[in-house]
C-alpha cells in the first residue's frame, strides 16, 4: 500500500475556524484505524509572515485514519529537511519537484 513511501496527509477541518493543518513524511505503519508517520507538521499561521509554521524537528506522527482528508504521495527523494513553501494567486502550496505541487490552504485561512 503506502507503508514507506512518503506522503502529504491533509488533516480534515471539523469547524470553519480550524487552522489547516499537514503532516509531510514516511509512513511508518498502516494499520485499519490510523497511520503512523515520521515526519513534520505544517500549520497555516497569519503569525509567520511565509504564511506558514513548520515543525522544527522530525517525529513519529500518530493519525487517526477518520481525521484524514486526504492523502498525497510525494516522490521518494523528497526532502523534509527542505520544504519550500510559495504561492500561487491566494493560493499556499508545498513545492513538489516533478510532480503537483500539493496545495496547503488559502492566504489568511490560518
Amino acid at each position: 500500500m503506502i507503508k514507506d513511501r512518503i506522503v502529504r496527509v491533509k488533516i480534515r477541518k471539523n469547524f470553519k475556524e480550524q487552522k489547516p493543518f499537514s503532516f509531510v513524511g514516511k509512513v511508518t505503519v498502516w494499520s485499519e484505524n490510523w497511520i503512523a508517520i515520521e515526519g513534520k507538521g505544517i500549520m497555516l499561521t497569519r503569525q509567520q509572515s511565509s504564511g506558514v509554521q513548520i515543525d522544527e524537528t522530525i517525529k513519529v506522527i500518530i493519525i487517526p485514519r477518520e481525521s484524514i482528508d486526504h492523502i498525497q504521495i510525494l516522490p521518494d527523494n523528497f526532502d523534509i529537511n527542505n520544504m519550500k513553501i510559495t504561492t500561487e494567486g491566494q493560493q499556499l502550496v508545498l513545492v513538489v519537484d516533478g510532480k503537483r505541487d500539493a496545495f496547503l490552504g488559502e492566504m489568511g485561512e490560518g
